[in-house]
Order: C-alpha cells, then sequence, then structure tokens
C-alpha cells in the first residue's frame, strides 16, 4: 500500500448539512459507482469549484482529461440534490436517480478527509483567484473589442505605447491575446500592462473615419 493510499480516510456523512460543509475547494472523493458515467467510476477527484447549487471537480494529477476539463475548463459538475434524493450510508453516499420512481441509485461516492496542507491550499486559492479574474475579463473583453494598448510592462519587444489593437480571445490566465494595428499580435498580461477600451467616441470616430476612406473616389490611370 502506498503511502498515497494510506491518507485515504472515508468520512462517515450523515446528512446534506453534512455533505455540504464537507464539500469544499481541495476535497478529494471517488465514485464507487455510477450509471451514466461508469468511467469516471474510481478516479480521485478533487473539488476546483464549489456553487449554492453544485461543485465541480477535477481528477487528481490529471489536469488534462476530459472530466478536467469539460465544462469550459471548470472540470465535471456534480448537482446538489434534495435531501430525499439521499441516502447516507456510512462513509457511502448514495444519490437517486430523480429521474426514476423506483428508488435506484444513480452513484455513490466516498468524501476523504481534507489531507491538503498549507502550501496546496494556497496553490488551490491562488488558481480559484486566477479562473475567478479571467472568467471576468472574458466577459469584458469578448472577441473583437477595441483596446489601448497604453505601456506594456516587462516584455523584451514591447508593443509601442498607445497603440490600438482588437481583443483576439482571453486565455484561462486572464492574458488578453490582441492584433495590433501594427499587424503584430501579443498578449496583454493585467496588473502588468497598462490598457483600457476605447470609449465610445474613439469607437465612432474609427467607423466614421473607416467609411470616409471607403467613400473616397478612385483614380483613374
Amino acid at each position: 500500500m502506498t503511502e498515497e493510499k494510506k491518507k485515504l480516510h472515508p468520512l462517515e456523512i450523515k446528512s446534506l448539512a453534512d455533505l455540504k460543509r464537507s464539500i469544499k475547494v481541495g476535497t478529494e472523493f471517488t465514485a464507487t459507482s455510477h450509471r451514466n458515467h461508469p468511467d469516471i467510476v474510481g478516479l480521485r477527484r478533487v473539488v476546483a469549484e464549489v456553487q449554492s447549487n453544485a461543485f465541480y471537480s477535477k481528477i487528481k494529477y490529471q489536469p488534462e482529461h476530459k472530466y478536467s476539463t469539460c465544462n469550459y475548463g471548470k472540470g465535471f459538475r456534480t448537482n446538489f440534490e434534495k435531501a430525499s434524493c439521499y441516502r447516507f450510508c456510512g462513509s457511502t453516499v448514495q444519490v437517486l436517480d430523480v429521474r426514476r420512481s423506483d428508488g435506484s441509485v444513480l452513484y455513490e461516492m466516498e468524501i476523504y478527509e481534507n489531507n491538503i496542507n498549507e502550501t496546496e491550499e494556497n496553490s488551490m486559492n491562488e488558481w480559484e483567484r486566477i479562473h475567478r479574474q479571467a472568467e471576468r475579463f472574458k466577459e469584458e473583453y469578448p472577441p473583437g473589442t477595441r483596446i489601448l494598448l497604453l505601456h506594456m510592462g516587462d516584455d523584451p519587444r514591447p508593443v509601442e505605447d498607445n497603440m490600438r489593437g482588437t481583443v483576439e480571445f482571453v486565455d484561462d490566465m486572464g492574458t488578453l491575446h490582441c492584433c495590433f494595428d501594427t499587424g503584430r499580435s501579443l498578449g496583454i498580461v493585467p496588473g502588468e500592462d497598462s490598457f483600457r477600451k476605447l470609449t465610445d467616441a474613439e469607437l465612432k470616430d474609427e467607423l466614421d473615419n473607416g467609411e470616409e476612406e471607403q467613400d473616397e473616389p478612385m483614380m483613374g490611370m
């Protein structure tokens, strides 16, 4: 038995309230059966995000696994059901299939004592902060957003100051990947680089100037 296996101590869950208290970022658990996803049975999972009605988990040590990258990188979603949908059997939690009325079990799982150390907890908290920040930037700077780069920080070949560009996408670390009007593409790092969105007036000026250029007569040869 490996040292990692020795650390697995299933918790005794007695109620839905117990379950919700146990499910927090860093909690590890394993599905011991699953009707809809048999391929997830036995995989050790780590809670990555907790919401009021659900939580997301990733496969431990497998960040590229399909169940770690699904739901836009949040991981595998597990809903919190009504208390009547659970059976608490000592160290095993059974979840009933709400689509059936025969009391059949959809999946069951074991939840383990949280043995995460302080370094790992800080790492998880930092990951959560970055993830939330990236999601915020994705909403604020969708593809096509016009920005003005005021100044680029420590890049050895920075884009010149006061250069305009267009956001192509925002990655999961919160970096804004932009195509600048010079034709150069480079990532902008919030907190290191200074930038802002173009104002409505600036966007209108760009649009007006573009229309004027299209209206200019072509010179004959």
